[in-house]
């Protein structure tokens, strides 16, 4: 009500009163752009699982609190005692930058459906535009259901993880080339 009526005044809450100030932009502005660092800071705080989603579309993870790693750090090999938390998350990113994970399933394309929509929008309407917008963030897929059954002649090949690890089970090496 203030503000509607009289434009040249502003009013902040106190905890047992409500003062009525001079408007001053410059001050204005600087309390905004705080309350969008804060803002910021806490959505950071709260990533939770989209780290991960950011580091295989290969999004920026610098601004990413290390507490975050704080889960994966005491199994990591790679980790030294005398490493902080903020040395390993620094290491982490910057491995993660370099190197973008492979993204590997079975029967692929349902999961990166649903990984999308959850952690990067709504899908696209044609499946065309689906699968080059995929590709862009995730360069490399490996569908092992695909690899175990495409181009294997049988009208009903094959396909579950378990008669797949049957099937492999004996044979020393991978078979490259053949």
């Amino acid at each position: 009500m203030v503000q509607a009526e009289y434009p040249s005044l502003v009013t902040v809450g106190k905890p047992t009163f409500v003062q009525i100030i001079p408007y001053d932009e410059a001050r204005e502005k600087e309390i905004k752009k705080e309350r969008i660092r804060r803002t910021e800071e806490r959505i950071l705080k709260q990533t939770g699982f989209r780290w991960i989603a950011e580091a295989l579309a290969g999004g920026d993870l610098s601004k990413l609190d290390p507490g975050v790693f704080t889960s994966i750090m005491p199994s990591s090999a790679a980790v030294e005692a005398k490493h902080s938390l903020k040395e390993f998350a620094d290491r982490l990113k910057l491995r993660l930058k370099a190197n973008r994970p492979i993204l590997v399933g079975h029967n692929l394309f349902t999961d990166v459906v649903n990984f999308y929509r959850c952690f990067f929008g709504p899908l696209p309407e044609r499946v065309e535009d689906f699968q080059e917008m995929l590709h862009e963030l995730f360069p490399v897929l490996v569908d092992t259901k695909y690899m175990a059954t495409h181009d294997c002649g049988s009208i009903n090949p094959t396909s579950s993880l378990s008669e797949i690890n049957e099937s492999l089970a004996g044979q020393k090496s991978p078979k490259i080339g053949e």
